[in-house]
């Protein structure tokens, strides 16, 4: 409001005529000060205004506004998805910015040529992930079925898990204990079984999985409880693991492991074989120890110095589901893990039945060795997502994980030992399981430049300090 303005509208109330009528000093006086508090007036109301403004906001960091804009909706960029399971959309410019500072690229372009040495970002930030929504999914159904006071054979319910290089049985004890929901499946138990009670060493593992806290089945019966080979609990689910392992000295002390325990009679199945692209025989290293890791058909092939090779069965994951499984087109495989060095790949591309009609979950290695060093992570990716409807990740710790499919940067190709982890879309069992995915690698976005696997980020807590 100006002075002018001000004048006019005290005038209205009698004075106006005054401007032009009365010149004596004292009439000229008393506009003065008229004029001079209505100066005063305005003044003070700027004043006000001034000190009540809202700044404007502090600029945020690249990757922060990343982090922001990766949220907003991307409707245009949808792949679109099926009625089942969580949408895949095609990362944006801002996400894949945001990705590429979090898992940066420049440690694994300065040692591609030393592999070996796993200096990339996303061999830090993968090498022993949580998986965390496997525990919720499984802890939910669990639940859901104490609820219902029902036995598997008053209701149905099953679990399938293969797990492709068993190694030490370890993760697969872990993963029939939580697939069972059956507390007779002790890793404790097991490490003894292999172990002949401390009677012999096994080898040292990368991620210390006998040391790590199993699946927790906090509710029902407790941990330890004698349950009869043939028994059945409440709440529990039929399940089947099978452990599948081509080193001679390993698979003989899994086999007389679960023997000694009596799980083969419920469920947990030990075969002594290869698993790869086709059928046949294979030579492979007989072992010097127990759960001796990174040592397979390469091994045998490129003549290393010290390496006993002996020939092993080898089958087609295809053969092998046709030969060992129930023979129901609709036997499902609920968790398919893949980890024999390097050979990964080559074992989904003998698994395309498999893979496109069984499987719901599965994991496998990235690596620099064997068939690995001419293959490209691509190319797998590719495969897995339009051939088979999978989505991956990179799947990391404390709830991180960075989407794969549709969010690919070039230097994924660079090969470096890294795991993967892939759920199928518009599938109804997985489907709470595949959303928790999407929206963990939402929330780890969120976290922006806070969150960085590199070298000098890794810290104290890096894989739980378990590398040790």
């Amino acid at each position: 409001m100006t002075a002018r303005s001000l004048s006019t509208r005290k005038g209205s109330k009698g004075h106006e005529r005054s401007w032009s009528t009365s010149t004596t000093p004292k009439k000229i006086l008393g506009c003065t000060v008229l004029i001079g508090f209505g100066i005063l007036f305005i003044f003070h109301i700027r004043i006000l205004l001034y000190l009540n403004r809202k700044d404007p906001p502090t600029p945020p960091s690249a990757a922060d506004k990343t982090a922001r804009d990766s949220l907003e909706p991307n409707d245009k960029r949808s792949r679109g998805s099926s009625a089942l399971g969580a949408t895949t959309r095609q990362c944006t410019p801002d996400q894949l910015s945001i990705i590429e500072t979090q898992l940066p690229p420049t440690d694994c372009r300065k040692h591609v040529n030393s592999p070996w040495t796993q200096r990339c970002s996303f061999s830090y930030a993968t090498q022993c992930p949580d998986a965390m929504w496997l525990d919720e999914l499984y802890q939910r159904r669990h639940r859901e079925r104490r609820k219902s006071e029902t036995t598997v054979g008053g209701g149905g319910g099953s679990f399938t898990a293969i797990f492709v290089g068993c190694n030490k049985g370890m993760d697969a004890v872990d993963t029939m204990r939580m697939g069972s929901g059956n507390p007779t499946f002790d890793k404790a138990a097991w490490r003894n079984a292999m172990t002949k009670g401390g009677e012999i060493s096994l080898d040292n593992s990368v991620c210390n999985q006998a040391s790590l806290p199993q699946f927790d089945l906090s509710s029902g019966a407790e941990d330890g409880a004698a349950v009869a080979a043939d028994e059945q609990l409440p709440g529990q689910f039929t399940a089947q693991v099978h452990c599948i392992e081509p080193m001679p000295i390993t698979a003989e002390a899994l086999s007389a492991s679960a023997r000694t325990l009596q799980w083969d009679k419920r469920g947990f199945v030990v075969t002594h074989a290869a698993i790869a692209r086709e059928d046949g025989i294979t030579p492979f290293p007989s072992g010097k120890s127990v759960g001796k890791e990174n040592k397979g058909m390469e091994n045998c092939k490129s003549g290393a110095d010290g390496v006993n090779c002996v020939n092993v069965d080898m089958y087609s994951l295809d053969t092998y589901v046709d030969k060992f499984l129930p023979k129901d087109d609709g036997h499902i495989i609920d968790f398919l893990s893949i980890d024999v060095e390097g050979f990964d790949m080559d074992v989904m591309l003998g698994g395309s039945s498999t893979l496109k009609n069984r499987v719901h979950y599965l994991e496998f290695e990235y690596n620099w060795m064997g068939p690995w060093k001419n293959q490209k992570l691509s190319e797998s990716i590719r495969l897995l997502d339009e051939e088979y409807n999978f989505t991956c990740y990179w799947p990391g710790y404390d709830g991180n994980i960075w989407r794969i499919t549709d969010c690919w940067l070039d230097y994924y190709d660079l090969h470096f030992w890294a795991n993967v982890a892939c759920v199928k879309r518009g599938v109804k069992e997985v489907e709470d399981m595949a959303e928790r995915m999407e929206e963990l690698f939402q929330e780890t976005l969120e976290k922006g430049s806070n969150l960085v696997m590199d070298f000098e980020h890794r810290g104290v807590t890096y894989q739980y300090g378990r590398t040790s």
